[in-house]
């Protein structure tokens, strides 16, 4: 029968070895973007487009090659040495660097454990879900996630998850945007922003490349035992992953934006901490997206950032550090994922003003990049590591640079921020 040879067809496109390859290497790039765009990430874009119009989405774009440029790196150290970011930094520079690297990386996830939190109680607040019922609901699902049998199992379930972030697609469809006001916005100097709007695009960039993403991918690469014939694959993943994270970005200024533009004024009874664009919207029929993608986005990076601490401290400590060993033959590992999350979750509980929290991490994000990038700049050009995969003096002064940049405009952003 026809249907059933269109079946057998497509069944077989599945079974060729190219795509049986890449439906292989498919995962540690595409979850890191994903969980890219998470809760405080949501905001931090919502804010933009509340306060800023469609300005932003010119600066997010911007970025998609800038993502692809620093998470390419990640990959290709880890399918070269088959070591993660925090044993790699150890074996050629000692453990005193690779303690300064995870332990800037601990600071930062604290806070976008707390910026997590708040966004998964803030999206909770939308379906009428107490905040102390949302937060002990997603630690029990944080938990869940990596008993699961082993990486492979995790993987698949993870990106599963990653799929509620496209209700932000759909949020912005069906908020109307006005095209006209929306190409006329696409200005790389605008004039009509407000004050913060160089701050909202430092805060995007630290909602784009968060220091976590660089440990996460890299362990990740290894835990997966991804090798070198698997680089092309993984730059492909890596690219589209780039532009999937930065398009979801855009769809929520747009939406924000858009709902400035026509949705009714809120009322000052509004029950919701969300930028206004976002909090107008939440108070119609599109609550419910709005409510799936801030806790899908927070429960998904609330996993992967624990993954990325638990395996850069593990890679630090020397000990066993995978999720295809058991939780008693990898305990230490277990109870830094388990546990580093608990204080983050009472703060989330008693803060008062959750908005400004994760705009202010987001903008710290960058700051704190700069050392764990420097570290990755620094291996990638080390011929003796990575051999003709090494970078080009032309590109390592390109991606130093890049770092330079990243930092300066982090503490700019970061004083303009907090005056």
């Amino acid at each position: 029968m026809p249907v059933t040879s269109s079946v057998r067809s497509i069944a077989g496109v599945f079974r060729s070895p190219a795509i049986s390859r890449w439906l292989r290497i498919i995962g540690p790039a595409w979850i890191v973007m994903l969980a890219d765009v998470d809760a405080p990430s949501v905001i931090t874009a919502g804010q933009g487009g509340t306060s800023s119009g469609y300005a932003l989405l010119l600066p997010i774009f911007a970025l998609v090659p800038i993502l692809f440029l620093v998470q390419e790196m990640t990959a290709r150290l880890a399918l070269a040495t088959g070591k993660g970011h925090a044993e790699l930094i150890r074996s050629r520079y000692g453990p005193r660097w690779a303690a300064v690297s995870v332990g800037g990386m601990a600071v930062i996830n604290f806070v976008a454990y707390v910026s997590e939190f708040a966004g998964i109680a803030l999206g909770a607040a939308i379906l009428g879900i107490p905040a102390p019922v949302a937060i002990v609901g997603a630690l029990v699902l944080h938990a869940g996630a990596v008993l699961t049998g082993g990486y492979s199992v995790f993987e698949r379930g993870a990106v599963l998850l990653s799929l509620a972030l496209f209700s932000f697609v759909v949020l912005a469809i069906v908020g109307h945007p006005n095209l006209g006001h929306l190409f006329a916005d696409l200005n790389p100097l605008p004039s009509d922003v407000p004050h913060d709007y160089f701050s909202l695009v430092v805060a995007v960039v630290g909602a784009s490349i968060m220091p976590w993403m660089l440990f996460y991918q890299q362990s990740a690469s290894v835990d997966k035992k991804l090798t070198r014939e698997d680089l092309k694959g993984s730059r492909i993943e890596t690219l589209l992953g780039a532009f999937a994270s930065q398009a979801l970005m855009a769809a929520i200024v747009i939406a924000a934006a858009a709902a400035m533009e026509s949705a009714p004024a809120l009322s000052s009874a509004t029950v919701t901490q969300l930028p206004e664009g976002l909090a107008r919207l939440a108070s119609g029929g599109s609550g419910w997206l709005i409510a799936i993608g801030l806790m899908g986005s927070g429960l998904l990076a609330l996993v992967v950032v624990s993954l990325s601490a638990a395996w850069g401290i593990g890679e630090l400590m020397g000990w066993p550090h995978s999720l295809d060993l058991k939780p008693n033959e990898a305990r230490r590992f277990y109870a830094v994922y388990f546990a580093e999350v608990i204080p983050a979750a009472v703060v989330a509980l008693t803060s008062a003003d959750l908005v400004r929290l994760c705009i202010a991490a987001m903008v710290f994000n960058v700051i704190v990049l700069a050392l764990p990038l420097a570290f990755i700049v620094q291996l990638t050009g080390d011929r003796d590591l990575l051999g003709d995969l090494a970078n080009s003096r032309r590109h390592s002064a390109l991606l130093w640079v890049l770092t330079g940049v990243v930092l300066a405009s982090g503490l700019f952003g970061m004083v303009q921020y907090l005056t």
